[in-house]
């Protein structure tokens, strides 16, 4: 009987004391999942060669998206999903937003045209999902028109509509692969 109370006794503090010291829950928790996830992406030593794409890639042991949600359900962070229907998903285009999210930090953490599950037919718009604070929102709104005034300007240059400008690039990058 001791012996049965003991154990009882020993798991139950065992589990509230895990649970005190291990609050996964908690905003700090997950700013720290977050700050890992960038230090391991700055770091250019985890960083290896793909050889299919001749580019280099670090394979990050954990994803921040769980931590980015529960900050965003914590009101510490805001998350936008956009897709910008005047902007065509390319090279150029994800170049921009991810020079303009290295300069500036307000962005916490930023994706770009996920895959689809099925793709849709003619040209796929750029889509981004961009967490950052609350006041931060200005410097989103920059991003957005700083793509817009890029994709307008550049399809001036090449004499085509804003709906095809991009187009053009994009089957000349698949024809060329």
């Amino acid at each position: 009987m001791k012996i049965t109370v003991g154990i009882i006794l020993g798991c139950g503090l065992g589990f509230l004391a895990h649970w005190l010291l291990l609050d996964r829950s908690g905003a700090k928790y997950h700013w720290k999942v977050v700050e890992r996830y960038n230090a391991y992406v700055s770091d250019p030593s985890h960083y290896k060669p793909d050889p299919g794409t001749g580019l280099s890639v670090a394979t990050p042991p954990l994803s921040p998206e769980p931590s980015l949600s529960a900050l965003v359900g914590l009101a510490e962070l805001d998350h936008v999903d956009l897709v910008l229907p005047s902007v065509p998903c390319s090279r150029e285009a994800s170049r921009h937003w991810m020079t303009f999210a290295q300069s500036h930090k307000e962005i916490v953490y930023i994706t770009g045209s996920p895959s689809y599950a099925f793709k849709p037919t003619g040209d796929q718009p750029l889509h981004l999902n961009i967490w950052f604070k609350g006041a931060d929102q200005p410097v989103v709104q920059s991003l957005i028109r700083e793509l817009e005034e890029a994709a307008r300007s550049a399809s001036q240059q090449n004499g085509a509509s804003e709906e095809n400008h991009f187009t053009t690039s994009q089957k000349s990058e698949s024809q060329s692969r």
